[in-house]
């Protein structure tokens, strides 16, 4: 067999090899850095809006809708929160609209499948409530291209009159904005949340 062959052989071998230990050593390493994946992103206790994290701000909304009556849509209160932070609403703002519309979920639209939000005239069907959630906070973040112009940079009561004009129901504003306040105000002391802390509920 010539020289050169056995040389080439070997500085093959020796690359093959070289390469196989840095794999070895890189991918172990990569593999530890890589984030976790959890039921909660750490950003449920650190992000702070009107001084609260998200997890507080959705017991707020939780307590609220316990207070109601034990309404269907309190369990999916940390959606709510989560949803208005990412798309960057007030994250009372689509959990008094389910009040106002559907009482919590309790009186979700009959002809639409998990339609709380009395949205588009009920004539909308979501998959899940997550589902339903997310498609109505993007809405009113004016997020949505068909309905951008209707919500994008409008203020707040602009947003409530736009989703339910004051000619479809004057007093549809003034409960809205009450409601909000109404969760603001919410005690959480009387109960364990059932979605947020991952318990079980427990009303006092």
């Amino acid at each position: 067999m010539p020289k050169n062959f056995n040389v080439f052989r070997q500085v093959v071998l020796g690359y093959v090899l070289i390469v196989g230990l840095s794999i070895g050593l890189i991918t172990p390493i990569a593999q530890a850095e890589a984030p976790t994946d959890t039921l909660y992103s750490a950003s449920a206790t650190s992000q702070v809006v009107d001084g609260l994290n998200q997890i507080q701000r959705a017991e707020k909304i939780e307590a609220f809708y316990q207070q109601e009556g034990n309404l269907p849509l309190a369990q999916y209160s940390l959606d709510m929160v989560q949803a208005a932070d990412a798309d960057g609403i007030d994250w009372r703002l689509v959990p008094a609209i389910a009040i106002n519309e559907s009482t919590g979920g309790l009186d979700a639209c009959k002809t639409a499948s998990y339609n709380a939000f009395g949205y588009d005239g009920c004539h909308i069907s979501f998959k899940s409530y997550p589902d339903a959630i997310a498609r109505v906070t993007a809405d009113l973040a004016g997020m949505i291209p068909a309905t951008a112009k209707a919500y994008a940079g409008k203020t707040l009561t602009q947003k409530i009159d736009t989703y339910n004009p004051p000619y479809a129901n004057e007093n549809y504003e003034r409960n809205v904005l009450w409601t909000m306040n109404k969760i603001a105000e919410a005690d959480t002391s009387s109960f364990v949340a059932t979605t947020t802390s991952g318990s079980q509920l427990a009303v006092n």
